[in-house]
């Protein structure tokens, strides 16, 4: 099973940081809008990643669960939103 880690949330990046990193002028309105919205969409993908991983048993309970792959899904999310410019995270509902 996945544990829980006790990581420090990293703090999501700003918008006018991503721009800044990316090179988007002022006046690139569009561009902006687009890598804005990618970014909220990259990080509800990324937080639903994370509540599925956290919804798997700790024990068995008469089913079987491919822990190699989960564990390979949870290492892989945990660098999400550490690469590239990053993605805002959405607050827990």
């Amino acid at each position: 099973m996945v544990a829980k880690k006790k990581t420090k949330k990293k703090k999501d990046k700003t918008d006018q940081k991503v721009f800044k990193e990316f090179g988007l002028g002022r006046d690139q309105k569009t561009l902006r809008k687009l890598v804005s919205s990618q970014r909220r969409i990259n990080g509800r993908l990324y937080r639903s990643i994370e509540l599925i991983l956290e919804a798997f048993p700790t024990s068995k309970l008469g089913f079987t669960v491919d822990r190699a792959k989960l564990d390979k899904a949870d290492k892989i999310n945990e660098v999400v939103p550490g690469t590239g410019v990053g993605c805002v995270t959405p607050p827990d509902p």
